[in-house]
């Protein structure tokens, strides 16, 4: 009630304030005086709007330089924002720059070329490295200088491996063991897939197969860095250790087909998809917590993983064709 009265109040002072601007002491007003009085009051209104809007905008830029001015936080740890940083062929810190600087300068960066046209992919720099080293042994001989190539070793036999990597794929094998048996056997493989294609380069050294062969070796040798790393420093996750041990059981008893299947299972996973309803009513469904159990894909975890997963890849291949047995143990015979 009070707030009708209230608002009776105001319309009325409203409508004596009209009558003392326009009637000037005349007893009559005209319907044109009062819409020319309207429209100026329209006109008075709409000015100040205007003016208020144009205050809070300013307020609003204000308040977004600020927060341009504030420190963004990476997102990204310092050594991959450098990592990338080199990836691209930028400093990795400018003068007087900081963590948070140089962050905001990589994701520019990434917003604008965001496959990073200065990058070369891995095989591509292989092929570079081969090729420069291909030309300098070339002046060398020119020179009459002798070309220095890396001494061959003798390696063990598959038959000597298996009794030094006894029980790798036995599923109760410790895990203080597993690691060093798994990181030999690895190493001893990818040694003998490097004295061949060395072997082959020598004897056809012009033959673009072999380089094509040899930068493969060298793409895998970087890839599979990473892994030797973590099985030195016992940091690799257990399944996927327990899964490198398997591979490598199987490929001691030259059963590819099994390796295969295993190296399957380890890098795309063999999970349930969870299509449908999952969750009916209160009760879960059965076997649901199985859907992503010791299922899970490894090679999207993470980019490291992915490149020593296609390394392993390329040294079972490797062992097919080196070390041949039955047809009906091997993927693909004879393709």
């Amino acid at each position: 009630m009070d707030f009708l009265k209230a608002e009776l109040a105001r319309k009325k002072a409203l409508l004596e304030e009209r009558e003392k601007k326009l009637a000037n002491g005349k007893s009559y007003v005209k319907r044109s005086e009062i819409d020319k009085y309207e429209t100026e009051r329209y006109y008075e209104r709409c000015t100040k709007r205007k003016k208020m809007s144009s205050d809070d905008g300013k307020k609003e830029d204000l308040e977004e330089d600020e927060t341009d001015q504030k420190e963004v936080k990476p997102l990204l740890e310092e050594a991959e924002v450098i990592k990338r940083l080199r990836e691209r062929g930028e400093p990795i810190r400018l003068f007087g720059e900081t963590p948070s600087e140089t962050y905001q300068r990589l994701r520019s960066m990434e917003m604008q070329e965001p496959t990073g046209s200065k990058s070369q992919t891995d095989f591509k720099s292989a092929m570079e490295k081969i090729d420069q080293e291909y030309l300098k042994a070339m002046m060398m001989e020119l020179h009459g200088d002798k070309v220095e190539r890396k001494e061959l070793k003798t390696l063990s036999t598959i038959e000597e491996m298996k009794e030094i990597c006894k029980g790798i794929s036995d599923p109760d094998a410790e895990t203080d063991k597993l690691f060093g048996s798994v990181r030999q056997f690895y190493r001893w493989l990818f040694d003998v897939y490097e004295q061949t294609g060395e072997r082959k380069y020598r004897e056809n050294e012009g033959d673009l197969a072999v380089k094509l062969e040899r930068a493969k070796i060298k793409q895998a040798e970087t890839y599979i860095r990473p892994l030797f790393r973590t099985l030195k420093k016992k940091t690799l996750d257990e399944t996927l250790l327990r899964s490198f041990g398997e591979i490598a059981g199987a490929l001691l008893e030259r059963n590819y087909i099994g390796a295969n299947d295993v190296y399957l299972r380890t890098a795309i996973g063999n999970a349930a998809w969870p299509i449908g309803v999952t969750m009916v009513g209160i009760h879960a469904r059965t076997g649901r917590e199985k859907l992503f159990a010791h299922n899970v894909a490894h090679v999207l975890n993470d980019e490291y993983q992915r490149k020593y997963l296609q390394a392993i890849k390329r040294l079972i291949t490797f062992a097919q064709r080196h070390f041949p047995t039955d047809p009906s143990k091997c993927v693909e015979f004879n393709a």
